[in-house]
């Protein structure tokens, strides 16, 4: 991580350092190219005098309107040429006067008739000493042209380069790597065991990359957290699930090694084969939920919804049996959808199943299909008891069951079969979600995206 340091400190501070000396190059260019020459400066200045002072010997004298304007007097920053009234002391462009120009009005009558260049570099006073007016031109650099022209500075001003790009190259760095290092740090506790690690308070309220990989980080962390305590609760239960059914056939073989009558004796055995059934059933949702729940991809195919739940209506009805159980269907007649026919209809048999068994004798069970405009709905209503509203959002957990006495009054189930159904809708992109009825009985509904629907026909068989 050092040495990771010290490569983004070496390529921060390069490019700072190569901005510094790229900007004072340039500078140094348009500067020269502004000032020019002192001799140049001098030329202008007495060419502006001489021009004045032709102006002036005519007869009358006259102020030559040509030369008291802007763009002749004040070329730049550079050089100002200034036309100070003697009479007022003011300039002709109204301009405040420098110091040294100042001081050269109140001294005028000591003034020669054409004065020489000041030893100071930034003034220029070749001038010319007309009837009532002061012909003077000044030029003034700029502090850090000053700074660099004279030489017993340049290695000041080169130290503080040098030390203001060091300290700015050190903080961006610094807020570059830190939160890499707060991540690898984190990535080790994490190989360690310690799901807790998180990284994203150390960002504050960054919104860099680094910031959204850190954020990212923290989110990969905490689902890895969850999906782990998911597998640990799934085998806690797959070991409780498989474990009620082998303690019943141990038991039950121990009852067969007994004397009884060959009527017991083929009681017990429809018993085990019951329970094996059952331990056999479990497995495979055990089975196919994971599965489900590794697979990310389906393999739909153009099935007609309709024809697939009067399939599990036929199959169900015959399972059903004496029951006087009604199970009934409300939709159109036909709905092409793009779908894996497998997957629905494993989830759809599995919420009907469901309803049957916690509807009493003499109750019902409706399935209604519905177009919408964003969606493809199918409901199934039970008159069965209902749930705890606190635990319709558990109905979908695998091996969730809401209560010992309503499982055993339906007959309880593998409580696998509600998760598979979820999965299933998931991979078609849709959702599935419970809710109570009132006064009684569960609904349970299934939305599938609109754009699962193969045919523009069928939106009419829907109305």
């Amino acid at each position: 991580m050092n040495h990771f340091f010290r490569r983004i400190l070496l390529a921060v501070w390069l490019s700072i350092t190569a901005a510094i000396v790229l900007a004072l190059l340039v500078a140094n260019l348009l500067l020269d190219s502004t000032w020019g020459s002192a001799e140049q400066d001098r030329q202008l200045v007495n060419f502006v005098a001489q021009e004045f002072a032709t102006a002036m010997r005519q007869s009358p004298p006259q102020v030559p309107a040509q030369l008291i304007n802007r763009d002749t007097l004040a070329f730049d920053r550079a050089l100002q040429i200034y036309v100070i009234d003697l009479a007022t002391g003011r300039d002709a462009l109204a301009r405040a006067l420098p110091s040294t120009i100042g001081e050269l009005v109140t001294q005028r009558d000591s003034a020669p008739a054409l004065a020489s260049t000041i030893d100071d570099p930034r003034l220029i006073l070749p001038s010319a000493d007309t009837p009532g007016f002061l012909i003077a031109g000044y030029s003034e650099r700029f502090p850090l042209a000053l700074l660099m022209t004279q030489r017993g500075s340049r290695p000041l001003l080169f130290g503080a380069l040098l030390l203001v790009s060091v300290g700015v190259s050190f903080v961006l760095a610094r807020f570059i790597v830190l939160p890499v290092r707060h991540l690898r740090e984190a990535g080790h506790r994490v190989a360690a065991g310690d799901l807790t690690a998180r990284v994203a308070h150390h960002v504050g309220n960054r919104q860099d990359d680094i910031a959204l990989l850190a954020r990212d980080f923290d989110a990969m962390t905490e689902r890895i957290g969850r999906l782990l305590a998911s597998q640990q609760r799934l085998m806690r239960d797959v070991s409780h699930e498989l474990r009620s059914p082998l303690a019943r056939l141990q038991a039950l073989q121990s009852l067969a090694r007994q004397r009884f009558t060959a009527g017991d004796q083929t009681h017990i055995l429809d018993r085990m084969d019951g329970e094996l059934e059952r331990l056999d059933q479990l497995i495979e949702e055990i089975l196919t939920f994971a599965r489900l729940d590794a697979q990310e991809q389906i393999s739909p195919r153009r099935t007609d919804l309709v024809d697939l739940i009067q399939t599990i209506i036929d199959d169900a009805a015959v399972e059903v049996g004496d029951d006087h159980k009604d199970l009934s269907y409300q939709g159109p007649e036909r709905l092409l959808l793009e779908v894996d026919a497998g997957l629905l209809h494993r989830a759809i048999e599995n919420v009907v199943r469901n309803a049957l068994r916690f509807t009493p004798a003499g109750g019902g069970v409706r399935i209604v299909l519905v177009r919408l405009p964003a969606a493809v709905r199918l409901a199934v209503e039970d008159d069965g008891p209902g749930v705890p509203e606190s635990a319709i959002g558990q109905l979908f957990d695998p091996f969730f069951q809401v209560d010992d006495s309503r499982s055993s009054a339906a007959g309880v189930g593998s409580g696998v079969g509600l998760a598979i159904a979820r999965r299933a809708v998931q991979l078609h992109g849709g959702s599935i979600a419970a809710e109570n009825r009132i006064p009684a009985g569960l609904r349970m509904v299934i939305d599938l995206p609109a754009g699962c629907a193969s045919s523009p026909d069928d939106r009419g068989a829907a109305a």
